[in-house]
């Protein structure tokens, strides 16, 4: 990959007027809906992050040969990104939620670091 390629997907791509943005459904492409996001880091390789979308989750469930409970959770879907897709991912949600994020959520959300 060039500096040029890499560089050109580093940038946000907005939709305007002048530039739309289309999408195409792909043929086995799902649509789910997450309540809530698990991450990991790949076991074998440090490179993969692991995220997965859960719709629901059950508490206190009894771990076989264990007296502790532990959590489960029903996955809709999981994704697997390199750490560059990942920190893309994050300037786009921080973008995103910048330009689009209702007030309420802006001020649940806010740290004082901020």
């Amino acid at each position: 990959m060039t500096e040029d390629e890499k560089s050109n997907d580093d940038v946000i791509h907005r939709a305007s007027e002048e530039a739309p943005i289309f999408t195409n459904y792909e043929p086995d492409f799902q649509r789910v809906f997450a309540r809530g996001t698990l991450l990991r880091k790949d076991e074998e390789d440090d490179n993969v992050v692991q995220m997965a979308f859960w719709s629901s989750k059950d508490r206190d469930i009894k771990v076989e040969d264990s007296e502790k409970n532990g959590t489960g959770y029903r996955l809709e879907t999981e994704v697997m990104m390199n750490w560059d897709g990942v920190f893309r991912l994050r300037e786009l949600l921080d973008n995103y939620i910048e330009d689009h994020a209702p007030d309420r959520h802006l001020e649940e959300f806010s740290t004082d670091d901020d």
